[in-house]
């Protein structure tokens, strides 16, 4: 069948039309009462000028009427089912992009503006997963050349580096106490007769010395990682992986002092970018995020806006939601149904479950504003 507003052919069982939209049973409907209309204001010449007042307005009720079905149809199909789809980066240099991208080579899609936003599904290609030397997490193109994520993605935070430290060096302290204690037995084997008691000896000296050497071999690795944590890293250091896997590393890097935020350069990609909503959250709005919890890039998770909360430690107001925020989901967007960004998911409630936090995404504008506007 044909569509009678657009001509567009598709199956006769639909019972809309999947070019424009309209609905044929109500415009079928309309039809026929603007026929019977037509019909009516013909007999109504006939029998005299007394009836046409009373026929024009069944015609402005009729146009009334269609216009009412047209304007306020639902939603179609693929505006209503929004599919979504889903990273942890610290201070500021130039870096060179993994495939080697320039601005020359830049063919960003601008396929979003300030009055529209993106299906789930599209705001997922807006996002990217972040991974350092020492972690991992999620970001999002809030402009053509920057991304967003939080500053705990890209910088350790130095209270946690020194206990790191400090735990590392109980566990040295307590490697070379057992070394000290294998040292004792093997002494201790050679005063041993020949028997059960030696044979027993030596399978627990071996045991000591498996045990030893795989916890030394880990001491090592955690050894290395602190030494790098020591260093400042720099944007070089920071790999942005794309929705479609293309791997760069950041141009630049800039850190917000007041906020857990940090905003990344990267010249010479294409992808989509994520708008800031036309209006605030209201309790209750359904809300998604994206990211890459636990390097399972692009998951996306759902839940509804429980509202704005002040934090004591500085007066910071954040959004609440009870849709999983999970490691690796730091510095992606919570995002409405509509793909409009209203935050960057940052933190959960320690000890509890569907009760997570991002940072209202004006404070980006706020904090970033020179680099971004």
């Amino acid at each position: 069948m044909r569509c009678p507003k657009c001509d567009h052919s598709q199956a006769s069982t639909k019972k809309e039309c999947d070019s424009c939209g309209l609905i044929f049973a109500r415009y079928n409907a309309v039809q026929k009462r603007r026929k019977k209309a037509e019909e009516d204001d013909a007999i109504a010449r006939k029998s005299g000028s007394g009836l046409k007042l009373s026929s024009v307005a069944v015609l402005v009720l009729i146009a009334i009427s269609a216009t009412y079905y047209f304007t306020t149809r639902p939603p179609s199909d693929q505006q209503q089912n929004l599919q979504v789809a889903a990273n942890n980066t610290p201070a500021a240099t130039v870096a060179i992009p993994a495939k080697a991208a320039t601005r020359n080579q830049s063919t960003n899609k601008k396929t979003n503006s300030a009055h529209h936003g993106l299906s789930i599904a599209n705001a997922g290609q807006a996002t990217v997963s972040i991974e350092t030397p020492f972690g991992s997490g999620s970001g999002f193109f809030i402009r053509d050349e920057w991304i967003v994520t939080n500053r705990h993605v890209i910088e350790m935070d130095t209270v946690k580096i020194q206990q790191a430290k400090t735990e590392h060096e109980k566990a040295k302290r307590y490697a070379d106490l057992e070394e000290q204690k294998l040292r004792g037995f093997r002494k201790k084997l050679h005063t041993i007769p020949e028997g059960p008691a030696k044979s027993q000896l030596i399978m627990i000296i071996e045991q000591k010395e498996q045990e030893l050497g795989q916890t030394l071999g880990k001491l090592q690795t955690i050894e290395e990682k602190l030494d790098r944590l020591d260093q400042p890293i720099h944007a070089s250091d920071i790999k942005i992986i794309l929705a479609d896997g293309s791997e760069y590393f950041a141009n630049y890097l800039l850190v917000s002092e007041n906020y857990d935020l940090a905003i990344l350069s990267l010249f010479g990609s294409s992808h989509q970018i994520l708008s800031k909503g036309p209006r605030s959250l209201s309790q209750g709005d359904k809300v998604y995020t994206i990211g890459s919890p636990v390097g399972l890039r692009q998951t996306v998770t759902s839940g509804i806006f429980s509202g704005y909360r002040k934090r004591k430690s500085d007066d910071h107001v954040l959004l609440q939601t009870d849709a999983p925020i999970n490691p690796g989901n730091s510095g992606g967007p919570l995002i409405d149904e509509y793909g409009y960004v209203h935050g960057i998911n940052t933190s959960i409630l320690a000890n509890t479950e569907g009760i997570g936090f991002a940072i209202p995404i004006d404070a980006v504008f706020s904090e970033f504003s020179s680099a971004i506007q």
